[in-house]
């Protein structure tokens, strides 16, 4: 009895290193836990295929007499349904919303090729789904050069990694709650907090190193990052605005902040939310979120 405790301490002790491998390693489909009716929206189903032969999945939000277009990307892991708040607060206040489910969430499919599911993947789906909008309204008067882009958390990565490098202008960008650091160090910082009291320290270390080598090799981390370094240097003409809530412990706020001060060749401010947490500014004063970015888009809009 007196050997097992040990043991039982030593493997509850690697429980959280494995579990942020599974949760970093590739996106966990998550169903829809919310629909469209529970926010007073009413939505326009669509499906798209990508260039690799995902199906992806979606919905639009149309209101009466629409003056802008906004595509909405959900954070990793999670689904659409995630973002039907922020879709309402827009909505409600003039704008089409486009959102959809990356790969291998929600509704969507799963890449069934060989690396179609790597932290860049995603990239494609928000091509098939921006060349639908294109399609849709790129003739129409108003809405042809007001389609801007925003990114929840990891889709706010796959805003700025798209933005300038897909060939298409966007006349403005939004990133709420998104980590513009690289995955190797925000790790390492999420599973050295939780090592803190591990009863077997070192072992815990050598753990987190190994799982922080196996998600960046794994999901090619380091290649979005550096897409996104390149893509924000070709962006002088796209406005940004980045939402960070003052409480994030994701991951370093301050070093996101200096990857826009490095790299971003655009206009771009910084709106910090008091008492907002990861995801969560949204929340903390909805009415004022909602203005904040509408404020942002007409200022932007041609």
């Amino acid at each position: 009895m007196t050997g097992t405790r040990p043991r039982t301490g030593l493997l509850a002790g690697l429980g959280y290193p494995v579990r942020l491998f599974r949760r970093f390693h590739r996106p966990v489909s998550a169903p829809d836990f919310e629909r469209p009716e529970d926010y007073g929206l009413t939505a326009e189903p669509f499906g798209v295929v990508t260039r690799d032969g995902v199906t992806i999945r979606g919905w639009t939000f149309t209101p009466e007499s629409p003056w802008g277009v906004v595509i909405l990307c959900h954070a990793r892991s999670a689904s659409k349904s995630r973002v039907l708040r922020q879709a309402e607060l827009l909505h409600r206040r003039g704008l089409t919303v486009v959102t959809f489910d990356f790969r291998g969430c929600g509704e969507s499919d799963t890449a069934r090729r060989i690396g179609g599911n790597r932290l860049q993947s995603p990239l494609r789906d928000l091509e098939a789904v921006s060349a639908r909008v294109a399609e849709l309204h790129g003739a129409d008067p108003v809405l042809g050069g007001r389609v801007a882009l925003m990114g929840c958390s990891f889709g706010g990565n796959m805003v700025i990694a798209h933005a300038g490098t897909a060939g298409v202008h966007y006349p403005a960008l939004v990133l709420d709650s998104t980590p513009l650091v690289r995955w190797a160090d925000m790790l390492r910082e999420l599973l050295r907090s939780e090592r803190r009291g591990s009863p077997s320290p070192r072992l815990r270390a050598v753990a987190d190193r190994a799982v922080v080598r196996a998600v960046v090799l794994s999901t090619r981390a380091d290649v979005l990052y550096r897409l996104a370094r390149r893509s924000a240097g070709n962006l002088a003409r796209t406005p940004l605005l980045l939402i960070v809530g003052e409480r994030d412990t994701l991951f370093d706020v301050e070093e996101g902040c200096r990857f826009l001060d490095r790299y971003y060749a655009g206009p771009r401010e910084v709106w910090r939310v008091g008492r907002g947490r990861h995801l969560t500014n949204h929340v903390v004063d909805s009415d004022v979120y909602g203005e904040r970015i509408v404020s942002f888009l007409r200022a932007t809009f041609p």
